[in-house]
């Protein structure tokens, strides 16, 4: 429950929060020591007391497994802080990062052939599984406690409360809490505020009020930020929270946070464009392997047709036309409605190109030819474009960036269909043409290939 009482000025000052990135941070750094402490002991255990009397460390052998570790922790999402204070999620993550790790050692090993030997990596296995687990479960006891939470001042309506924060609320374990909420309709609203800053009851103030501020309230909130407290909107909050935008509050200072078509960096439209050429060439050729199997089982089935061509609405609106191998029966006369979880359409065949994600190969011919790019938000079909361009506010904005193979909506919520599953996917599609990065790409790019790898299709 929201606590409503604002303590005043004679509160002694409080300690700051951590802050999200700094938690973050927090974790990659204790796994990183510990996974290469778990390499120097296990190399010591197995090669110390032949090869050298004194402690050895194998720095080739320690950059190269803390950079696998990195790297796969990425992928698994090691770093979600809300899976960190979680106890199931802990051992999920360890489990999942440490048993990823060791495979990619054996396929590498030989890479520093005396640093980390298969019998070093066997040794390194329950050390490092041990280590960590043990520096997640710490984690979890002492930073997740509200001693090290930001504290957060609401200044808002109730109807935002009920109607917004409730959803941000079940995302704030171990990271905020809310030491009071102000109306900025009460007429004390300015003074509360500044008794609350000057005692240090908050380190954060968010605000969730749409109109336009009192001015005393307004003075207040500039005398927070002078105090050196965080004055930030509850759509920011809800923002880093989610990993989605909050659609109903988009107002033009979000228009104004996008990247601008002019100002787009070059060098980052060059990047996107080899990635695609490179992933286009290699689906290709993928498909020209598989694609002799394929068409056997397809034509076993039913003799229908292997490929499926529909259009679909790309860059700015423009119609093209896409590419998959079939996984549907033929039904000419059958109405379109969105595909649904078992959706009795589905052929035999297709439930397994489905669940590999086979179906999405010739794509690549997409790819290359510039109608799709490797990231961004999946292309709809015209009729649902339309509909939901009716329904969903700023739908429109999604088509303002080439459409991809896999994105943020993809690798965060999946294929939900409908109105309602289309809305949080925009959600999620407006995040990411904010936040599109080289950085954001490559972390879409891995956890895409980490659900292909683990089966985690539809």
């Amino acid at each position: 429950m929201i606590a409503q009482k604002v303590p005043g000025a004679s509160v002694a000052a409080g300690r700051r929060g951590i802050l999200t990135s700094e938690r973050k941070l927090l974790l990659a750094a204790g796994d990183t020591v510990l996974v290469a402490a778990s390499l120097i002991i296990a190399f010591n255990l197995r090669s110390g007391p032949i090869q050298h009397a004194a402690l050895t460390i194998p720095w080739a052998g320690v950059a190269l497994v803390t950079g696998i570790w990195l790297a796969v922790a990425l992928v698994v999402d090691a770093y979600d802080l809300h899976a960190a204070v979680s106890t199931r999620g802990i051992f999920r993550i360890v489990a999942t990062t440490v048993a990823l790790e060791t495979i990619a050692l054996l396929a590498v090993f030989f890479i520093v052939p005396y640093g980390v030997t298969r019998p070093t990596i066997l040794i390194w296995v329950p050390v490092a599984g041990l280590l960590v687990l043990c520096w997640r479960l710490l984690y979890r006891r002492v930073f997740a406690q509200a001693i090290f939470a930001g504290r957060i001042m609401l200044v808002t309506d109730p109807e935002t409360l009920d109607r917004v924060w409730a959803e941000v609320d079940q995302h704030l374990a171990g990271l905020y809490r809310v030491v009071g909420t102000i109306h900025p309709a009460d007429v004390d609203a300015g003074s509360r505020l500044t008794a609350a800053a000057t005692g240090r009851a908050a380190d954060q103030i968010v605000l969730g009020a749409e109109e336009d501020l009192p001015t005393d309230l307004f003075q207040s909130l500039v005398d927070c930020y002078d105090l050196g407290l965080v004055v930030r909107s509850i759509s920011d909050i809800y923002e880093e929270l989610t990993g989605r935008l909050l659609v109903e509050r988009l107002r033009q200072t979000w228009l104004l946070s996008l990247q601008q078509r002019g100002e787009t960096s070059r060098v980052y439209a060059v990047f996107k464009r080899l990635v695609d050429i490179a992933a286009g060439f290699i689906g290709v050729v993928f498909l020209a392997v598989v694609l002799p199997f394929v068409w056997v089982a397809i034509k076993l089935e039913d003799r229908g047709p292997v490929f499926h061509r529909q259009e679909r609405v790309g860059h700015f609106g423009r119609p093209f036309e896409i590419i998959k191998l079939r996984t549907m029966r033929v039904h000419p006369d059958q109405v379109l409605h969105w595909t649904a979880e078992g959706d009795e359409r589905i052929t035999r065949v297709g439930k397994v190109l489905r669940r590999l994600h086979l179906d999405e190969l010739p794509q690549a011919w997409n790819i290359l030819r510039g109608d799709m790019t490797v990231v961004g938000p999946r292309p709809e079909q015209l009729q649902y474009v339309e509909e939901l361009r009716r329904s969903i506010p700023y739908y429109n904005t999604r088509l303002s960036v080439r459409p991809g193979l896999t994105g943020w909506a993809q690798v965060n919520f999946g294929y939900g269909s409908g109105v309602e599953g289309s809305t949080v996917k925009l959600s999620y599609d407006l995040y990411y043409i904010k936040h599109q990065s080289v950085a954001l790409d490559l972390l879409i790019i891995a956890r895409t290939l980490f659900a292909v790898a683990t089966l985690k299709g539809r």
